[in-house]
């Protein structure tokens, strides 16, 4: 789940795990093991520069009216998650705008970027780091698109490229060949299926508990509350099934998610860390100016990498994979 967790936390991870939109099952992805040397050096890295940013002035967070009719019913949440993932995959299109409040570290910022889906894979998701100072260029940005072959993720950190790609019809055609292997499951994992794909791979990874009513800016909001599966917090255990969990500052405890109770469509979805004896936000995705069912031009899923950078492709890591 971590893989998708990557893109949501945008650009805090993406360097170095490559590969968000989704906490998603990125501990299960053949990236695990040929880029799990990056990872603690990544946040490091990258929540240092944040911090050499002036500090924003805090604001006091909008209050949501009190939760209501909480109710601890597993089966209820998890059928409630389902339907809205079945929902989100009916649309023919879905266009939204995403502002990301990213809270870890010292300094906590804002990412700003836009969403699109279309039918058959096709994706386009950016986000842009924004500097504090005035008419600054953008500290990073992220590009993700399918096309329904190819699978791009371009991310930038102050004027440094990086793109990878992978043909996404080969590693879905070597899956089906695979009787052990999910092909819905893999779409998750690879990103590929944006929304759909963010909530399968919560789904998978996250146990949800209860159900509950809050109202977000006068809005009824339905919300689900998980926390992690046994199978992903064992991975944080060295090895020793008797060892404590530790999660590192930038894996998160928990996940909230608000669903419009008519369209079941995610408007926010909420990574909380444990502080003590409460659940902080840690990263937060807010969806604004939703459009369902427009036509999409096909140029919008189209993709050429920028001149001097050599993208890396790592079909065959997928391929591999599926092979064991």
């Amino acid at each position: 789940m971590l893989r998708i967790l990557t893109l949501t936390i945008c650009l805090l991870l993406v360097v170095g795990l490559s590969n968000v939109f989704m906490i998603s099952s990125w501990a299960d992805s053949p990236q695990a093991n040929t880029i799990k040397g990056d990872i603690k050096s990544v946040p490091d890295r990258l929540l240092a520069w944040a911090s050499q940013e002036p500090q924003p002035k805090k604001t006091a967070a909008p209050a949501d009216e009190s939760e209501k009719n909480l109710k601890k019913n597993p089966a209820q949440a998890n059928a409630l998650l389902k339907r809205a993932r079945e929902k989100l995959l009916s649309y023919s299109s879905i266009r939204a705008q995403i502002t990301e409040k990213v809270e870890i570290g010292p300094k906590p910022f804002v990412i700003s970027g836009s969403y699109l889906q279309g039918k058959d894979l096709k994706l386009r998701l950016e986000f842009q780091v924004q500097s504090q100072k005035k008419n600054d260029k953008p500290v990073g940005t992220l590009l993700e698109i399918c096309d329904g072959q190819v699978l791009w993720t371009e991310h930038n950190i102050k004027g440094t490229s990086r793109v990878t790609r992978r043909d996404v019809q080969a590693i879905l055609q070597q899956a089906e060949l695979n009787p052990k292997s999910q092909p819905n499951m893999l779409v998750a994992e690879l990103g590929l299926g944006g929304l759909p794909g963010l909530l399968a791979s919560i789904q998978k990874n996250m146990k949800l508990e209860s159900v509950s009513e809050r109202k977000v800016n006068g809005k009824a909001l339905t919300v689900l509350n998980g926390t992690w599966k046994d199978e992903f917090l064992a991975q944080w255990k060295g090895g020793d099934p008797a060892s404590p969990v530790q999660l590192p500052a930038y894996v998160p405890n928990g996940v909230r998610i608000y669903l419009d109770p008519q369209t079941l469509f995610p408007r926010r979805i909420v990574y909380l860390k444990k502080n003590k004896e409460t659940l902080e936000s840690m990263v937060t995705l807010n969806f604004t100016k939703v459009t369902l069912n427009a036509p999409i031009p096909a140029t919008e899923f189209a993709y050429e990498p920028p001149d001097g950078v050599f993208p890396v492709d790592i079909t065959n890591q997928y391929l591999k994979q599926l092979t064991q």
